[in-house]
């Protein structure tokens, strides 16, 4: 393979996995949008289970992971979660989403520096504790 054709399969490498996270991201936050109809007593998603008594419960955790998507390199911490959510007409406890966040840091799947927590793919170049 010439130098060239590297070159050109490492752009398109690239553009695929920038596709990848930006379609990654829209399916958390069609997610998100989804978790809101639920709340609002819409219609009842996969993402959805029955509690005990027959309550729906929606997907919290994909939620979360939508308004981590949506906050992007800014990342947010659980009283930023509560207040993105109240702005979307969700009601989140503040302490789910704080369990939440802390599962995906302890999970891998979001990184923490203190004060916020991000999604990996926004977290690079950032100080992780």
């Amino acid at each position: 393979m010439s130098p060239r054709d590297k070159a050109n399969m490492k752009k398109l490498i690239e553009q695929r996995d920038k596709l990848l996270k930006e379609m990654d991201a829209i399916r958390h936050r069609i997610e998100g949008i989804e978790i809101a109809i639920n709340t609002l007593g819409g219609e009842q998603d996969a993402g959805s289970v029955l509690r005990s008594g027959g309550k729906r419960r929606s997907n919290v955790k994909s939620f979360i992971i939508s308004l981590l998507t949506e906050a992007g390199t800014t990342g947010l911490n659980a009283a930023s979660a509560v207040e993105m959510a109240g702005r979307k007409g969700v009601p989140l406890e503040r302490t789910s989403a704080s369990s939440i966040l802390s599962r995906l840091k302890a999970d891998g799947a979001a990184a923490y520096d203190g004060d916020k927590y991000r999604l990996n793919e926004f977290a690079k170049g950032q100080t992780i504790q």
